[in-house]
């Protein structure tokens, strides 16, 4: 997430602003750069947008060979590829907030490195014995949303 927020304010940002690609805005609404990170995090990317095309990537820049339709092809990305970038983004964003000690060296957060450990493997493990389709993260996940959508609390 956050290599694209940085391409697309290199290549596509009018003022201090880009287009959201969240679920919610698709593309519609000009946002800065701590509105569009809150709105994918919360919201997620606009299924089937891998190829930046309103952020300044080139639909040239992907290969067609003209037997493959690329929309059908990235339709077929699930929610599970979604969790795991969130979870490297999450790892990766820890440069940002980690301590510094007294010889400047740069020591992250212990919490956070466990919560992002604890994640990944709940991304990893099977919901139940033989469950391939979710993962122990993707039907919390999946379930917080359902909540969410239907203003229902704890």
């Amino acid at each position: 997430m956050n290599s694209f927020i940085a391409f697309a304010f290199r290549n596509s940002a009018v003022g201090n602003k880009i287009s959201c690609p969240c679920r919610v805005c698709v593309n519609s609404f000009w946002r800065d750069a701590s509105e569009v990170r809150e709105h994918l995090i919360c919201d997620g990317f606009l299924k089937g947008y891998r190829i930046w095309t309103l952020h300044g990537e080139s639909s040239s820049s992907s290969v067609n060979n003209g037997n493959v339709d690329i929309p059908e092809v990235m339709e077929q990305a699930t929610e599970e590829d979604d969790i795991s970038e969130f979870i490297r983004d999450l790892a990766c964003g820890l440069d940002d907030r980690g301590d510094m000690d007294d010889d400047g060296s740069f020591q992250p957060l212990d919490n956070d490195l466990e919560a992002i450990r604890k994640l990944a493997a709940d991304n990893s493990q099977e919901l139940y014995p033989g469950c391939e389709k979710y993962s122990k993260l993707h039907f919390l996940v999946r379930l917080l949303h359902i909540k969410q959508a239907c203003w229902r609390m704890d």
